[in-house]
């Protein structure tokens, strides 16, 4: 496919590690590493940081020619005070093989022990230029020295050629460089089985993230059933797989034993059904139906504490810029009261999924009850969670004092579109006086996660920008309510925010990002986190996130 339109985006912060579709991973002990622009090379993360530089501050916001991939790169490198050709590749989790032609230099900064391992580069010069390769022991510096030494004289062209294929052989839609890079995203935080978790399972991000998250994972598989059905269901099944014998399934998970105290947004059925949809694979359904039912039990076991029938979610009170992690709406001013809210998004999602429970049961010849149970839930969230004079559900405290009300609008209120939960006067009241107001949520990136002309509205992760994996649960609302063309608008208006920031916009900060400015105006490097700017410190909007780029590539197949 010489004629494809591949990555070649060198930003800032590029996701560089190898996928665990080609072979296997290890969660403690890998090279995984950020571009850097200023100089050209690459951060490992390696705790500390170790630097791999190539030369001077990059003088284009692309590689001049070629493909970058985050694991594998053939491209013209023009920096500040060299140029030439710039190849590599991963020829596993822990090496590094790759050659610098010209004025190209390579060097590594940094200590050879870190808490990933011991590091080492050895580099030899060439007819052509220097060839290098870089090499992570678990063990010692010797055995990583030896590895280096092993593979440096590996056919560096075969390797790039195997790295990319996967994304060479995708099929695209939408726009085709995005598309492909969206693929990519999803390969390589794709991990191999690993100690608890014995089949494929997928992460946001390799790095800060690294764990194998359940509301992330349910969205990674509606991307992946979009290029491999397989790899789909594996990423479901990985999560249920290590439930709990009480029927919870964790926030998060790792081969390594985590202690969790929270779970996190139950979309697991609704995500194996739309796998089904494209497998028909009855045992994998099978395999889900028992354990997400037992999910539900416990839900309503522990997720009731005023005993109303209606579900909150986990929150920390003692704790300023998280109080609610459970939700996934991190630190959302929709916690930020101290009070024990009925909260309008896990009922809704639970509402959903006791209607895809139902339809699973149906498939596979079980009698159930939760289609009587989702409607029974879905009667309680209209009694008590409808705002009749707004024309919005929010989250409310269990009396019936006006004070219980939590009456910010945020994009949580579109939520229970998603379980066919408003009549249809409703919904149209909410999409019509709401959703595609300007002032409130319409933007040029909808939908912002607190509305605009709330006082709390702010660019801080969830008090404000806007999140795609919530648009695309607030555009199937839209769609099973017969909305299509706010349905298609949304749609439209969330793939081209994400083709304009991966496009880089004249500096070389282009990424498949974690949440955007609803203005499309604020790159997302300088957007804020629980209270730092991203680009001063701290942990920046994450590029090359996983959820993000499975609902490109979804959008861009499913109209």
């Amino acid at each position: 496919m010489p004629d494809a339109k591949m990555p070649d985006v060198w930003g800032d912060g590029k996701l560089f590690t190898f996928s665990g579709l080609d072979g296997q991973t290890s969660w403690s002990n890998t090279l995984v590493g950020g571009a850097t622009s200023d100089p050209l090379g690459i951060v490992l993360h390696l705790k500390p940081d170790v630097q791999l530089t190539f030369g001077g501050a990059l003088q284009e916001a692309r590689a001049a020619s070629g493909l970058v991939l985050g694991d594998a790169v053939s491209a013209t490198a023009i920096t500040s005070d060299a140029s030439g050709e710039l190849r590599f590749a991963f020829a596993d989790c822990r090496t590094i093989v790759g050659e610098v032609t010209g004025d190209l230099s390579v060097r590594l900064d940094g200590p050879g022990e870190t808490e990933a391992g011991f590091v080492t580069l050895l580099a030899e010069e060439t007819a052509a230029g220097i060839r290098w390769c870089l090499a992570l022991s678990a063990h010692s510096p010797e055995e990583a020295s030896q590895r280096a030494a092993e593979a440096i004289s590996a056919d560096l062209d075969a390797l790039i050629e195997q790295r990319s294929a996967f994304v060479r052989g995708v099929e695209p839609a939408g726009d085709e460089r995005t598309y492909r890079k969206c693929a990519e995203v999803l390969k390589l935080n794709a991990r191999a089985p690993e100690g608890r978790i014995q089949r494929r399972w997928t992460t946001p991000d390799v790095w800060p993230h690294r764990h194998m998250w359940l509301w992330d994972s349910a969205f990674h598989a509606i991307g992946w059933r979009e290029l491999d059905g397989e790899m789909a269901q594996d990423t479901i099944l990985a999560v249920i797989e290590l439930q709990e014998a009480d029927g919870k399934i964790h926030l998060c998970d790792a081969p390594e034993p985590q202690n969790q105290r929270h779970t996190q947004p139950p979309i697991l059925a609704w995500s194996a059904w739309r796998v089904f949809e494209v497998t028909r694979d009855e045992a994998f359904l099978h395999a889900c139906y028992a354990p997400l039912g037992r999910f539900m039990d416990w839900l309503f076991a522990n997720r009731d504490v005023n005993g109303n029938g209606l579900l909150e979610w986990l929150k920390e009170f003692n704790v300023e810029r998280c109080r609610c992690g459970e939700s996934g709406w991190d630190n959302s001013p929709r916690f930020d009261r101290q009070i024990i809210d009925d909260h309008v998004d896990i009922n809704a999602m639970v509402v959903r999924e006791m209607q895809f429970l139902a339809q699973m049961a149906e498939a596979l010849g079980e009698r159930s009850d939760w289609q009587q149970r989702a409607d029974d839930l879905a009667g309680l969230v209209n009694e008590r969670l409808w705002h009749e004079e707004i024309g919005l559900y929010f989250d409310r405290g269990p009396g019936e004092d006006p004070e219980e009300w939590m009456t910010m609008k945020s994009g949580a209120c579109f939520l229970p579109m998603i379980a066919g939960i408003p009549s249809e006067a409703q919904a149209r009241r909410m999409v019509e006086q709401h959703l595609t107001n300007e002032a409130e949520f319409w933007a040029l990136t909808p939908v912002p996660t607190v509305a605009f002309d709330e006082s709390q509205y702010d660019d801080d992760m969830w008090r404000g920008p806007a999140w795609i994996n919530v648009n695309f649960l607030i555009w199937e609302g839209l769609k099973r309510y017969g909305f299509d063309d706010v349905a298609d608008e949304l749609r439209r208006r969330s793939m081209a925010t994400i083709e304009h920031w991966y496009a880089g916009v004249g500096a070389p900060l282009g990424g498949i990002f974690e949440y955007y400015d609803p203005a499309r105006e604020t790159h997302p490097f300088w957007l804020h986190r629980k209270g730092g700017q991203c680009g001063v410190g701290g942990i920046s909007v994450i590029r090359d996130y996983g959820w993000t780029a499975a609902t490109y590539v979804a959008w861009a197949k499913r109209k």
